[in-house]
């Protein structure tokens, strides 16, 4: 991994975002990066939500719009690099979607990278490497 390069965990999925900011900028068509400068961490946390609620598995489903989505939270979350996004059973709208966010030593984060590069990573890898340890008030 170069200097500069971050690594996020978006629910089971670990991005190589380079630069945050730049991959936030180049993939949020159709928002400017005007706009995107102007988002509050409070704002991209809800655009989560809204996307979770769409698309549960968006990580997954949508690459590109998850990686635009973990590029903001790692660009405007202070050292963010790791993001639990979940719309739990009988939800009724996007407000109920849960989001945990967290900083993971790089360490964790080249060893989850190492199990998705196999097709070895799981939602339980990543519980086991990151959320199990992460305290409960890095919920945003």
């Amino acid at each position: 991994m170069g200097s500069g390069t971050v690594l996020f965990l978006f629910n089971d999925v670990v991005f190589n975002l380079g630069d945050p900011e730049r991959a936030a900028i180049e993939t949020g068509a159709p928002l400017t990066a005007a706009d995107l400068r102007a988002l509050s961490p409070g704002r991209c946390i809800k655009l989560v939500r809204e996307a979770i609620w769409m698309d549960p598995d968006i990580a997954r489903n949508s690459p590109h719009k998850a990686r635009f989505l973990a590029a903001l939270i790692g660009w405007k979350g202070d050292e963010a690099n790791a993001m639990l996004a979940l719309r739990p059973s009988g939800a009724k709208g996007p407000e109920h979607v849960q989001v945990r966010i967290a900083s993971v030593g790089l360490a964790v984060m080249i060893q989850l990278k190492g199990l998705q590069d196999h097709n070895m990573m799981s939602a339980r890898a990543a519980n086991d490497a990151v959320w199990l340890h992460a305290p409960q008030r890095l919920r945003a």
